[in-house]
Parts: structure tokens; C-alpha cells; sequence
């Protein structure tokens, strides 16, 4: 029978463990993919285009004049705020009502009566909503409606890692899709409505990231 001495057992134990902190496409799809499926993307609540009184900006209902407008390009607008809301309720996260609201005129005179087209949440738009979803670029946190798990799919391409002002760095380039698609990202008129949710739902997306060499391995630039 033959022996193998310990030293080679161990060597061979070392050589089948991979090192996290070596720059090779493996340990950096595991630092992006660590990042990302953190933060999936998030749509707006769309607006609507008068407020009732004491409503706080951003607030549901999201309120439309029900009367088209006389003005072609009121009517225009008026359209547009519409689209997406209409989206909304052809993919089951909003319903929509017809009510009576009372409004201040713009000079901050009497209460006028408007008819309007009332959107609020069902009960699967509600479970797709998350408050403080993803990082603001003005600071602080958005909402919003979110989708999908962030994937990467394969590691196009990296820089050899440098020094940059006293980190190692490899600037890589990758392709990724989005994984467990809720039913409502698939709808076409959510795809009209919302060019972001189309771009964003393709079948490959191309994107960049730093990474950095940390004590415990690479790790995404924005997660240091």
C-alpha cells in the first residue's frame, strides 16, 4: 500500500482551496454579484396631476382630471401622466376609481370641485413597493417599485489591479440579467409605459464596476 506523506497531502488540500484575494474572474463575479443583488432596480410611483387638500407630495392617491383638456397641449400632458398609471392597472399594482376632490386654485383662493381618476395600490402592488428601496443621488433613500434579482452572468474583461491612492483597484467590465422577474416586469404596456423597466429587463445588460482588494478578499467599490 502506499503512503502519501502528510506535507503532500496538505499541499494538495492548499492547491484545491482557491484564494479570494487573487484578481481572476471568479472572485470578481462573486465581489460584483455580492453588490448588486443588494439593490434591485426600482420605478417611480407616477405622480398625478392635482393634489387634494393636505395631501403630501408623492402621497396615493395619484389623482388625474377625469375632463380631457381643451388646450391640445394640456391635453398632452394630462395624457402623459396617465400612461403610466394605466400601465399600472393593466399589471395588476393599481386600481383605479373615479371620485370628486376638492381643490385650492393656484392663487390660493376657494376650493373648486374636480372631477378626477383616482389611483392607488392593489394588494400585489402594495407587496412590490419598498420604502428607502435603493440609494438617492441627492443623499438619503428613494421608494419605489422593485424587481428582479441583479445576476452576472460572465466577467468580460478586468484590468490588471493597481495601487490608486493607497487601495488595489481592477476596473472590470461584466454582463448580467435579472433573475425571478415578478410577473408585472413582463407586462408590454409597463414596458411602454417605462422605458427604464425594458432596458432593464433584456435578456443581457452590460455594466462596469471597481473592485478593491480588501482583508477579506475583493469586494465592490461601494460596498467599502
Amino acid at each position: 500500500m502506499k503512503v502519501v506523506p502528510i506535507l503532500a497531502l496538505s499541499t494538495i488540500a492548499l492547491a484545491g482551496c482557491s484564494n479570494s484575494k487573487e484578481a481572476n474572474k471568479s472572485n470578481f463575479e462573486h465581489a460584483i454579484n455580492e453588490w448588486i443583488e443588494k439593490g434591485p432596480p426600482c420605478l417611480d410611483v407616477p405622480d398625478g396631476t392635482v393634489t387634494a387638500p393636505g395631501q403630501k407630495y408623492n402621497a396615493l392617491p395619484a389623482y388625474v382630471e377625469a375632463t380631457p383638456k381643451a388646450q391640445p397641449f394640456a391635453e398632452e400632458s394630462r395624457q402623459r401622466r396617465l400612461a403610466p398609471l394605466e400601465a399600472l392597472v393593466d399589471a395588476g399594482l393599481m386600481k383605479k376609481t373615479t371620485t370628486v376632490i376638492e381643490q385650492e386654485n393656484m392663487f390660493g383662493g376657494a376650493e373648486r370641485k374636480v372631477a378626477v381618476l383616482a389611483y392607488d395600490f392593489t394588494s400585489e402592488g402594495k407587496a412590490a413597493f419598498e420604502d428607502d428601496a435603493r440609494p438617492s443621488v441627492m443623499g438619503g433613500k428613494r421608494s419605489g417599485l422593485c424587481y428582479g434579482k441583479p445576476h452576472v452572468d460572465e466577467i468580460t474583461n478586468f484590468t490588471q489591479p493597481a495601487d490608486m491612492m493607497g487601495m488595489t483597484l481592477s476596473q472590470v467590465s461584466y454582463k448580467y440579467h435579472l433573475a425571478d422577474l415578478p410577473g408585472w416586469a413582463k407586462n408590454q404596456k409597463m414596458k411602454a409605459a417605462f422605458p427604464n423597466l425594458a432596458r432593464n429587463t433584456a435578456e443581457s445588460l452590460d455594466a462596469k464596476a471597481a473592485v478593491i482588494l480588501t482583508n477579506d478578499g475583493w469586494k465592490h467599490e461601494k460596498a467599502i
